[in-house]
């Protein structure tokens, strides 16, 4: 159960999860700067988060402007008018490790130089300005070369500058290649500081079977940790730092480290949880066992994903309401909405009132339009968003995995399944991501013991007896100590014949270690 697929891995200097910090969570591209990093690295430092393991200080995108006619790139002269070099000596000063971000296409999510074509000179350029991290991103993509061959080619220039520099790809690498080029690759699309976007991360981990490729030195990145950034609760935030935690995710943080509440920076510097995260054994914890205690899902707001189209899913059924231009779900009594802050769908209880759940639809142009804009998805990214409708077909040429090609604006309802079907270059269905309510995971770590996540995805507080003998959570043939992680007590001494109580609050999970006595 334990024992993960063998795999070739990049590098052994990578032996846990990266532990760090990123800018693109908080500070996106309008608030990246040259003090906000070294206030980072100083916070990093006067916090204690890096003697917990906090190390790397890493610039994601905008920090690049150009190249100049030798082709190296240039830092944006607003941002960083003392260019990178200084940045990256200043936070080595301060005994930290420093990260940029790349990206393997021809231009950079925000449409600034990318790699692609350059990746020497680059490599040469970011061992030279003394990098340890690389992030390589994957949008604008060369139309004639796989990204799998572009992440290799990189890697390959980076084993050439003679630097030993981590190397981070996305989703777009192909799994069972990424280890051989890469220290981490993402698991999907972006996370954001939302409950449901946050979880569907863990589900894609779990419905790839993710768990089977992680091994030291190469890890599975469900990207960026959002507690601290005030869209989540406590509970929630906990959760999520428990999840990347066992799931041996890196612990990259994405929050401003200068502002802090004293609940953030307590579940950030949870020492017994970073120590399960930086467990020598370096093994994730799979998902053992689910369960749903109510049937009722129509108080709470749940992810709508593109899936593979299959007419035996009762959450890929919709019927449109021309009157109250409402798109329902019958099983799960919801209607189709817009998230106000972040664009991405959810499904949520009805509402005639409410102006994120009218939607147009426009049968001759294949299009399904709120507001003035359109529903869209991208290759590899389950989640749809609504942008900024694309009304000319084939005019913008850009790459096909690229978020805004029009393609993945073309929608159209399936009158014989009664399904929302998208004309992506694989056909897929709109369906609510519904699952059961309470999950565990378990996983081993060193010296025998292991780790235990309950977590309470649904709507209510929910008492669980947990019976140590229905649950495969490894060899236990001798009496055991459970351990708390979050109240930082043991609950007692118990024997696989035992049970125990666990109550779980809404949204939130409970994080244990066992170790046999």
């Amino acid at each position: 159960m334990w024992i993960p697929t063998s795999v070739q891995n990049a590098s052994s200097f990578v032996s846990t999860p990266p532990m760090g910090w990123n800018s693109w969570n908080k500070f996106k591209c309008y608030g990246l700067n040259e003090s906000v990093v070294m206030a980072t690295a100083d916070s990093l430092v006067s916090t204690g988060l890096a003697k917990l393991g906090y190390i790397y200080v890493n610039l994601d995108d905008c920090w690049q402007e150009s190249r100049n006619k030798n082709g190296i790139l240039q830092p944006d002269n607003a941002r960083f008018p003392n260019g990178i070099k200084p940045v990256a000596d200043y936070v080595h000063s301060m005994g930290l490790k420093f990260g940029l971000y790349t990206d393997v296409g021809n231009m950079t999510c925000q449409r600034l130089p990318g790699s692609f074509g350059y990746e020497d000179v680059d490599a040469k350029t970011f061992a030279e300005w003394e990098v340890d991290f690389l992030k390589n991103d994957d949008c604008y993509l060369s139309a004639n070369v796989a990204p799998t061959t572009s992440y290799e080619k990189m890697f390959a220039a980076l084993q050439r500058s003679g630097r030993k520099i981590v190397h981070s790809v996305k989703s777009s690498m192909e799994i069972t290649k990424a280890a051989a080029v890469a220290n981490m690759r993402r698991v999907g699309h972006d996370v954001i500081d939302n409950w449901e976007v946050m979880l569907s991360l863990v589900d894609v981990f779990n419905e790839q079977g993710l768990e089977a490729y992680s091994i030291p030195g190469f890890w599975n990145d469900l990207d960026m940790l959002e507690v601290g950034n005030g869209r989540m609760t406590t509970d929630e935030y906990r959760a999520h730092f428990s999840l990347w935690c066992a799931l041996k995710a890196p612990l990259l943080l994405g929050n401003n480290l200068a502002v802090m509440s004293k609940s953030t920076l307590s579940i950030l510097m949870n020492r017994e949880a970073i120590q399960v995260n930086q467990d020598s054994l370096g093994i994730p914890a799979t998902l053992i066992y689910s369960e749903t205690y109510s049937a009722g899902p129509s108080t709470a707001d749940f992810l709508v994903e593109a899936k593979n189209c299959n007419i035996s899913s009762q959450f890929q059924y919709w019927s449109y309401n021309n009157v109250t231009k409402q798109i329902r779900q019958p099983y799960s009594k919801t209607c189709l909405s817009v998230h106000e802050q972040n664009r991405y769908l959810f499904a949520r209880p009805c509402n005639d009132k409410n102006t994120y759940q009218k939607w147009v639809i426009h049968s001759k142009k294949d299009r399904i339009q709120l507001s003035g804009k359109c529903l869209s998805t991208s290759t590899g990214n389950a989640l749809v968003k609504l942008r900024h409708c694309l009304n000319d077909p084939g005019k913008y040429k850009l790459p096909l995995a690229h978020p805004l090609h029009d393609i993945f604006q073309l929608m159209y309802i399936n009158n014989s399944t009664t399904t929302f079907q998208i004309k992506d270059p694989v056909s897929k269905c709109l369906e609510t991501n519904i699952k059961p309510q309470i999950q565990v995971y378990a996983g081993p770590l060193s010296n025998k013991r292991l780790v235990v996540v309950i977590l309470n995805r649904g709507p209510a507080t929910h008492d669980m007896t947990f019976e140590w003998s229905h649950f495969p959570i490894g060899d236990i043939k001798q009496p055991f100590l459970l351990h708390d992680l979050w109240e930082h007590k043991d609950v007692g001494k118990f024997s696989i014949k035992d049970s125990v109580l666990v109550t779980l609050r809404s949204h939130s999970a409970k994080m244990f270690t066992i170790t046999p006595v």
